[in-house]
Order: structure tokens, then C-alpha cells, then sequence
């Protein structure tokens, strides 16, 4: 069967422009003929029953044969070529999909991995922040207290007793000539909004 190149509508011929031919979407060799062929216009003739292998006519007269790289050697007819590529375009668009699925997943999880991390390294920072205020927050004596009640273990909430009366709350006075300590108070600040 005799091809016609729909992109040379004038005459239907081939063009041989590189080293190789596509024809039907796949590529054809043919060592050493097609770079002497380089620049002329040739026909040419297949069978659709084993389109591995092509016939290259030059005005007429047969040169040589371009062989398919893709099928090596085996027989292949127009119609099974035709519906192998569409089963390798149907998977290849299916690995594009779920790679897709992946790169999206992937992209997400590194997201969220670093808005954790800013968060986690903001809520380390301002605690660091809040202890360095504590020395102006508490006196150095209560400091002293926090920081020897850091050492103990906690003990236990009391129990509650059962009959859910809690004794009186008696305020107790100081004893005359103790003196009371005043703690320093920082002033609001725009930034402790």
C-alpha cells in the first residue's frame, strides 16, 4: 500500500530531513540510506500487515528498507499498532493520574509538616519568652520557691469528703509588725495584646 504524508499536501511524498523517518507516529531506521536520502523527497510502501518494516522509493525506484525501532523485528499489522498505543496511552494516562494523586498528597504533607513546625517552634519561643519574664513577674523569693517546688513530686488532689461541706474559710491576720511586701507591677504593653 502506498503512504500519503498529509502534511505535504502537494505532492504526499516524505521529506527525509534526519537520520530517522517517523511514519504513522513511529520512528523507522535505516543506517546509512536515509542520510543519502537527506533532502529529497521519497514514497513510501507498506504492508498493513507488517508495517515493521517500510519500503523507500526514490522517484520511483525502490533504494532500500527503513525498519521500526520500536518493534525490533516482530511482526506487527496497522491494527494491532493502532490498539497497542491506545492501551499504552490508556495506562500511561492512568500513571499520570495517580501520580498526580501522589504529588498532590506528598505536597500536602510537606505543608502541614511545616506549618507544625512553625507552630511548635512559636509555642517554644514564646514559653521561652514567658520565662524570661518570670524574673520580672515574681520576686527573686518566690522564684526560689517555684523553682524548689520544681524538684518534689506533686502530690495528690485531696480527697473530697463526703458530705460536700466544706469547712468555713477563716482569714487569718498577721501578726502585728510583719512587714508586707509590695510586688512590682509591669505596665500593659501594645504587645501583650
Amino acid at each position: 500500500m502506498k503512504a500519503v504524508n498529509r502534511k505535504n499536501t502537494s505532492t504526499g511524498r516524505y521529506a527525509v530531513t534526519h537520520d530517522s523517518l517517523s511514519f504513522l507516529g513511529r520512528r523507522y531506521v535505516s543506517p546509512g540510506l536515509l542520510n543519502r536520502l537527506r533532502g529529497q523527497e521519497i514514497t513510501i510502501y507498506y504492508d498493513q500487515r507488517d508495517i515493521s518494516v517500510i519500503y523507500l522509493f526514490l522517484n520511483g525506484e525502490l533504494v532500500g528498507e527503513a525498519f521500526c525501532t520500536e518493534f525490533m523485528g516482530k511482526r506487527m499489522s496497522v491494527w494491532e499498532a493502532d490498539a497497542l498505543r491506545k492501551a499504552d496511552a490508556k495506562h500511561v494516562k492512568e500513571g499520570s493520574t495517580e501520580s498526580l494523586e501522589n504529588r498532590q498528597r506528598i505536597q500536602e504533607e510537606a505543608q502541614s509538616g511545616r506549618k507544625l513546625l512553625s507552630l511548635e517552634t512559636k509555642r517554644i519561643e514564646k514559653a521561652r519568652l514567658l520565662d524570661q519574664q518570670r524574673q520580672e513577674i515574681h520576686p527573686s523569693h518566690v522564684q526560689a520557691t517555684l523553682q524548689a517546688l520544681k524538684g518534689q513530686p506533686v502530690s495528690p488532689p485531696p480527697t473530697p469528703q463526703r458530705s460536700g461541706v466544706l469547712p468555713p474559710a477563716v482569714p487569718e491576720d498577721d501578726p502585728p509588725g510583719t512587714e508586707i511586701q509590695r510586688l512590682p507591677v509591669r505596665k500593659w504593653r501594645r504587645e501583650d495584646e
